[in-house]
């Protein structure tokens, strides 16, 4: 009976990797992404990232209902602008990051995300709240797809896992920004918007040094 299989030893030659070698390679992979300073404060600023718009972003609906009476129509057409950076101006902003480099655009999109958190808080005609939601959105699309750019690059040959570490970060900032603002929402829209943009001009501010040597993606 063995003998049959004869003509196809070569096929037994090489084991299969086992369950345990594989888990290994994981573990060593992520460690990698997270063992040097550019990964730890890439993931760390998209977790934030995830934090900050999701607990603004979330909580939008009640915000517009409240403060100027909006009934589901009206808020729908008040949050409309949340989309539009990123449809118009996404190839634009990555030709900026490319001819000036991320190291400028980071900042400024924290900044302006901070900036339309603290826009919020005050009593504005309806039309600028809208316009501070729309420029909220541009906050988001000036860092959340740079920060992808750095981890692409951090990943090297496990791009994939690099960017499934990527997701996961940022859902887990979705997740705990929604529940975080809904907290501090018992003390008011005002505390909470103060909260969260004092947090991420903060976080701009801190980005000017962290992420100083990302310069432009070509030079990636």
């Amino acid at each position: 009976m063995l003998s049959w299989l004869l003509p196809y030893q070569h096929l037994l030659e090489e084991a299969a990797p086992t369950t345990t070698s594989r888990l290994r390679d994981l573990v060593a992979a992520y460690r990698s992404l997270l063992g040097a300073g550019r990964g730890q404060r890439t993931y760390a600023y998209v977790f934030l990232n995830g934090v900050f718009h999701s607990g603004v972003y979330t909580w939008l609906g009640l915000y517009f209902y409240q403060r100027y009476g909006l009934g589901p129509v009206g808020i729908g057409l008040a949050l409309l602008g949340y989309g539009v950076p990123g449809f118009l101006l996404g190839p634009i902003i990555g030709r900026a990051a490319d001819r000036w480099g991320r190291n400028w655009l980071l900042p400024i999109g924290f900044g302006v995300a901070g900036v339309s958190a603290l826009i919020l808080i005050f009593d504005v005609p309806l039309v600028i709240a809208a316009l501070a939601v729309t420029t909220l959105s541009l906050g988001y699309d000036m860092t959340q797809p740079l920060l992808s750019g750095i981890i692409t690059a951090l990943g090297g040959k496990r791009r994939g896992q690099a960017m499934g570490l990527n997701a996961f970060t940022l859902f887990a900032g979705f997740g705990t920004g929604s529940f975080l603002f809904g907290k501090v929402l018992e003390l008011g829209f005002g505390l909470a918007l103060a909260v969260f943009a004092s947090s991420i001009l903060l976080a701009a501010l801190g980005a000017i040094l962290l992420f100083r040597y990302e310069t432009s993606n070509k030079e990636r």
